[in-house]
């Protein structure tokens, strides 16, 4: 098994030809759920693709023991580990569900999410919608940004950008996220118009996105950007993003209160023209 704690900031170790994952003794049980492909089949663009039974496992409230009460009890964060195989679904690259996040007040702004890589390769697609509960038909794409990220890097989710994770290498893919715990995602809508208003396939043996056609309004252009060290949040690649929350906790306020913290959100997505 692979030794991840220097990356991750806790005793995990992991074996990607059998998706093991192993806890360090001092870490407190987190709740586990998993994700199947049977549930994943309306969000595709081909929904009779083979694949793996079981496509990624969730593992929520992980907290090293002691931790819990000053950052969920006290602060209101919420911190978990994902772990998904790597492979095709058809002619689609393995992916997620994707959700939305719900506004932090009425007429406010949405909850962000921060995700830091620490095995594999993803691709975070990223859109803005008028209004997140609306069908195909109905709803109509303001913004859509692809970001690949690797090891080490934090790629912020900013608010009122609903988000959807693509395992684009060879690699399993395991990813770490903190979040406030105050709301629950949305993810009706998605199902709905069958995934966000992209796909990204094989073509010729190399990655392409191609536009999801059950979106019947207009969709704009895919723009790309690279996650960017924000030291102001505690993202810096090199510190482990839980070990940076656990030591200045008041670095991640962003995620409760993201009305205060816009400009410093974006300065960590970098949109390449």
């Amino acid at each position: 098994m692979e030794d991840l704690s220097a990356i991750c900031g806790l005793p995990i170790k992991f074996d990607p030809d059998t998706m093991q994952v192993s806890f360090g003794k001092g870490i407190a049980d987190p709740l586990c759920g998993t994700r199947e492909l049977e549930a994943l089949r309306p969000l595709l663009l081909d929904q009779e693709a083979e694949g793996p039974e079981c496509l990624y496992w969730m593992y929520r409230y992980l907290f090293a023991k002691g931790d819990r009460d000053l950052l969920l009890g006290k602060h209101r964060l919420r911190y978990d580990m994902s772990c998904f195989v790597p492979g095709m679904l058809g002619r689609e690259y393995m992916k997620t569900s994707g959700h939305y996040h719900p506004p932090v007040f009425e007429g406010g702004i949405g909850y962000p999410e921060v995700y830091e890589v620490i095995y594999g390769e993803a691709v975070f697609l990223m859109q803005r919608v008028d209004d997140y509960q609306a069908g195909p038909g109905e709803v109509k794409v303001l913004d859509v940004i692809a970001m690949a990220a690797g090891p080490g890097d934090k790629a912020i989710m900013p608010p009122d950008y609903g988000h959807v994770t693509i395992i684009t290498g060879d690699e399993p893919l395991m990813m770490v996220n903190w979040v406030s715990d105050d709301f629950s995602s949305f993810y009706g809508s998605t199902e709905a118009c069958h995934g966000f208003a992209h796909y990204l396939i094989e073509e010729d043996g190399s990655p392409k996105f191609i536009p999801n056609e059950t979106y019947t309004q207009d969709v704009p252009e895919l723009r790309y950007a690279v996650p960017k060290e924000v030291p102001e949040l505690g993202l810096v690649k090199d510190e482990p993003m839980y070990l940076a929350c656990r030591e200045n906790p008041h670095l991640f306020a962003f995620l409760n209160r993201p009305w205060d913290f816009e400009e410093l959100m974006w300065a960590g997505v970098c949109i390449q023209e």
